[in-house]
């Protein structure tokens, strides 16, 4: 299957997302409250911050409290110790997690594919595909380097970048553990601690546009195994989920009204100045950046044929066992949808 023919299961235009996810709600009546963990400063946490600010959520009857991710522990460790409700990770993470004995489900829709660039220092001479490199030729000169990853050495995330780069033709490559911060990504590539580093947005941006990185490669336009498997569902504990059935869909709801407001052009300068404000970032120029990876990528629909293919095809990689089975009819709570 094609990323265009994946994309079109699972995305869908802003004004479809406002439609489909978002139901009727009296605005006046309190749902429920509820705690989301996200890491600071990434780029996935925008449609959050802007049903937020936009009251969105209070719509919904919905109040949030956001606390950051702890970036030593893996997406579904993360979300049980910091005794959250819900929490964005990668597939693949969310898959070991309930193979571990996590009681988890995914419930909300976010990224569809999995957000991943390649970066090296700016005077790198590494190949790269926006300077008319292929990607074989990128992934393979990587072979023998030190690699920054963005999670510990055996979880999903990072398993699922080492096969990339081994299909690409690179192996015996050293793997250093920075974790999801980019002030950490940037130190590691200035001071040499790692060769190349695994980013996604907004810290790509950032290192690119302020001159500390160039871009090597895109993995979701360059390979297979990024193009056409689920990137990364809001998850959340599986007894608090089928408790409060209408707190988890006002958090879908307001989620997705927060990504067709930033999706409408109209609505610009105002996101520009949110996402700003929450990213810390002062460079317009990065900024902008940022907001063009809004364009693909996200959806606030969550298909469980789509998680289903996503389960089967990390099974055939051994990025997850065989046993016990991944029924995603199982673990996709349809309290969202």
């Amino acid at each position: 299957m094609s990323v265009k023919r994946l994309s079109a299961l699972v995305g869908a235009t802003a004004v479809a997302v406002s439609l489909a996810a978002c139901g009727s709600s009296d605005s006046s009546a309190s749902t429920g409250s509820m705690q989301v963990m996200m890491f600071p400063s990434v780029a996935y946490r925008l449609p959050v911050i802007v049903a937020q600010e936009k009251g969105f959520f209070e719509d919904q009857g919905v109040e949030i409290n956001i606390i950051a991710q702890p970036n030593n522990l893996q997406g579904v460790q993360a979300l049980e110790a910091t005794k959250s409700q819900a929490g964005m990770m990668s597939t693949s993470t969310f898959a070991q997690g309930v193979q571990a004995g996590s009681q988890v489900q995914a419930f909300c829709g976010g990224l569809d594919v999995t957000q991943t660039s390649i970066v090296a220092p700016a005077d790198s001479t590494l190949p790269s595909v926006q300077d008319g490199a292929t990607p074989e030729e990128v992934l393979s000169a990587i072979q023998g380097l030190k690699v920054g990853a963005q999670t510990p050495v055996g979880s999903g995330f990072q398993m699922m970048l080492e096969e990339a780069l081994t299909e690409g033709g690179a192996s015996n490559v050293t793997w250093v553990n920075v974790g999801g911060s980019n002030s950490v990504t940037q130190a590691s590539l200035q001071n040499g601690s790692v060769d190349v580093a695994q980013s996604s947005p907004s810290g790509t941006q950032q290192l690119v546009e302020t001159g500390v990185a160039k871009e090597l490669i895109y993995l979701p336009d360059s390979s297979e195994l990024y193009g056409q498997m689920y990137g990364s569902p809001w998850v959340g504990p599986t007894a608090w989920l089928n408790e409060n059935p209408e707190t988890a869909k006002g958090f879908c709801d307001g989620t997705a009204a927060g990504l067709a407001f930033i999706q409408d052009p109209a609505n610009h300068d105002e996101v520009l100045r949110i996402s700003m404000k929450d990213s810390g970032i002062s460079d317009e120029k990065v900024a902008e950046a940022v907001l063009e990876t809004y364009k693909q990528g996200y959806s606030a629909d969550l298909s469980p044929e789509v998680i289903q293919q996503t389960f089967d095809r990390f099974i055939e990689l051994g990025i997850v066992n065989p046993e016990p089975p991944l029924n995603a009819s199982e673990l996709v709570n349809t309290v969202g949808r």
